[in-house]
């Protein structure tokens, strides 16, 4: 049996916590409403039918999540992770439900006044019930944050509201017992529309995951920043991202140099993808489309053997060669647009001379080496960033950077046999 994905992990912890809340919340229900019996308290029975009530929505939430791990298949292509988007639309539906019927509820309470035999006893179940349900909906806001599960958030934001209406019926069961009239509805209409309020905004939230809405734009920059910063990536266009239930799909178009080869594509295309699925948590699948492009400004180095302008020499080797010279080119112009030359500071180093000046080429952002020789680890570590490699073809500095504009130079696909110690 292989390993279990991320994604299935955290459905399965989503559904553990799904599961676990709808049975806290039938406990719940169940103690209240022995309490309501017991004492003849209305207000502690009426607050013992809406958690029973909200023990179906818990439930749904759990089957959503379960369905959610169901494998893609020939008719759902893309997985069934927005089962648990659908069981949200219904679980706020419920949650509207319930806030109407606190209304109706509370604008009754206003011209009655509840006869409690036993107060306290009362008054203890709803307060044991408020801390239960702060427990349980704190435990159901982590899981969902952590997961992100949509719908174990609602169920957490509507678990919150369950215990100020708990402390509600405290208030209610004293104020009672003192006969204090109208206090009790006024109480339970204004924590009904605080309910309403949630389950509309979580009608809204599921409607538009359904609808494959963009996610919030700290996710969107995060995403921006991870593809802008992969080697080789001259731009992108194109970035689409969506949600389907607790996870996010994307795509984008990655646009790498034209004269990068097939392999060192398909390796950038797939250094992104980690990158992403590392930085973006709930990334649960990402396309890289790669198109090539043509830049229009090249950073080129060359080693020197003298320090003579546009009139010096190409150094015969790479990591000892006395002096570098780097170029900005316009490829479109075909015309130089700055160089200076820089003694290399590596020529004298007792081993590993190329691998160095490659770490220094690095650090100066260079696109293009040129070179008539190259030993095998230089070359590696160039192209590990991406830094093209031609051969020189004899003339100095000024010469080459022509034939390099007007794309004469012939690229170097292998090492050559050098020391480079």
């Amino acid at each position: 049996m292989g390993a279990m994905s991320d994604a299935e992990r955290n459905l399965r912890r989503g559904e553990r916590t799904a599961l676990v809340s709808s049975f806290v919340t039938g406990l719940l229900a169940l103690g209240k409403g022995i309490g309501g019996l017991f004492t003849g308290s209305l207000v502690l029975l009426s607050d013992a039918v809406h958690s029973a009530i909200d023990v179906l929505p818990v439930t749904v939430s759990w089957l959503g999540l379960r369905v959610s791990r169901r494998k893609p298949d020939e008719r759902f292509r893309y997985g069934y992770y927005k089962a648990e988007s659908v069981a949200t639309l219904f679980i706020s539906l419920f949650i509207i439900v319930a806030a109407v019927e606190l209304v109706v509820e509370g604008y009754h309470r206003l011209f009655t006044i509840s006869q409690v035999s036993q107060p306290l006893l009362a008054a203890g179940v709803s307060f044991i019930s408020a801390i239960a349900s702060a427990l349980l909906a704190r435990y159901q806001r982590r899981a969902g944050e952590e997961i992100g599960s949509q719908s174990l958030i609602t169920n957490a934001r509507d678990t919150y509201m369950d215990v100020f209406v708990s402390l509600l019926v405290v208030a209610a069961i004293i104020l009672a017992y003192f006969e204090v009239p109208y206090v009790e509805g006024l109480a339970v209409m204004s924590i009904s529309f605080f309910i309403l309020k949630i389950g509309l905004e979580s009608i809204k939230d599921s409607v538009f995951v359904l609808m494959d809405i963009s996610p919030s734009k700290e996710v969107e920059e995060r995403v921006i920043r991870t593809i802008g910063g992969i080697a080789g990536v001259e731009g992108f266009a194109d970035l689409r991202l969506r949600r389907s239930g607790p996870f996010l799909f994307g795509e984008v178009t990655a646009k790498v140099r034209r004269q990068l080869d097939v392999e060192r594509a398909h390796q950038i295309s797939e250094h992104m993808e980690d990158e992403l699925r590392r930085n973006v948590r709930q990334l649960e699948n990402f396309i890289v489309h790669i198109e090539p492009c043509e830049v229009k400004e090249m950073r080129v180095a060359v080693p020197l053997s003298n320090d003579a302008g546009m009139d010096s020499v190409p150094a015969q080797r790479f990591g000892r060669a006395p002096y570098f010279a780097l170029v900005t080119v316009d490829k479109e112009k075909r015309g130089v647009e700055e160089w200076y030359i820089v003694a290399n500071e590596e020529m004298d180093r007792e081993a590993r001379a190329g691998l160095h000046v490659v770490r220094n080429l690095v650090r100066e952002k260079v696109d293009a080496l040129i070179t008539s020789e190259i030993g095998e680890i230089a070359f590696h570590a160039l192209r590990d960033h991406l830094i093209s490699i031609y051969r020189s073809q004899g003339g100095n500095l000024g010469e080459i950077l022509q034939r390099f504009m007007d794309q004469e130079l012939e690229a170097i696909e292998v090492p050559l046999n050098v020391d480079e110690r």
